[in-house]
């Protein structure tokens, strides 16, 4: 009698596919997780750039025209809001159109920005202090200020961060606002004075809440160094 070998059938059983498919995922865990990382980090970076940016033509601003411009007149429209000589609000989005520069952070929201008032509605003078505080967190969470009350702030530039509470879109839309008392919530806050700058947490418990906004701002010591060095410092 003839003998034949056991045929085997073509191809992947079940098993065995449900074995690679299990084998790629768990290849693809870590590099959708790195993949993750990656693009957060560079979102970041790209934000700060943004910021640095803003800072630098808010400083070629101050020295060209001897004042801070005002607050955005919208998300479609960069063009500082004045009304006559004064500005229409103090606190809203980056003047992108006006600097000419993009204005945007590394989600494509826009820049906030927050100016003193007295920096913004005539040409300076002479040198005041701002009127806005800038405060970061111990690891204790122990609030400690990074502006004086003889060198508070004349502006602050801010980026909403990843998750985005409180910012706006180039359309016009808002995202939700932060968590009540929070420091994003103070950040967000359309009439604030008081704004916060400390290291990413994720942790809702920890003082002042969770956080992730980036943000720069202008000292009055910085802002009379570049007036100095373009020989426009006001006389004291």
């Amino acid at each position: 009698m003839p003998q034949h070998s056991a045929r085997h059938p073509a191809g992947f059983t079940l098993v065995e596919l449900a074995v690679v498919l299990l084998i790629l995922a768990l290849l693809a865990g870590p590099l959708t997780a790195g993949l993750t990382a990656r693009i957060a980090r560079q979102a970041e970076q790209r934000t700060d750039e943004a910021l640095a940016e803003a800072r630098d033509a808010l400083l070629g601003h101050l020295v060209r025209y001897n004042r801070l411009p005002c607050p955005a007149k919208g998300p479609a429209d960069g063009a500082e809001a004045l009304s006559g000589t004064l500005c229409t609000q103090y606190n809203g989005l980056l003047p992108w159109a006006t600097l000419g520069i993009r204005g945007e952070d590394g989600w494509s929201r826009r820049l906030r920005y927050v100016v003193t008032p007295t920096y913004a509605d005539k040409p300076l003078t002479k040198l005041e202090d701002g009127k806005l505080e800038v405060f970061t967190r111990n690891l204790d969470g122990a609030e400690l200020s990074l502006t004086t009350t003889t060198g508070q702030s004349p502006a602050v530039i801010l980026s909403h961060g990843a998750n985005g509470l409180g910012a706006t879109h180039a359309d016009g839309s808002v995202l939700s606002p932060p968590i009540t008392n929070s420091d994003e919530a103070r950040n967000a806050a359309t009439d604030g004075k008081r704004f916060y700058s400390r290291p990413l947490s994720e942790n809702p418990d920890a003082p002042g809440g969770a956080f992730d906004d980036r943000l720069t701002w202008l000292s009055p010591n910085l802002i009379a160094y570049h007036l100095s060095s373009a020989g426009k410092l006001p006389a004291p």
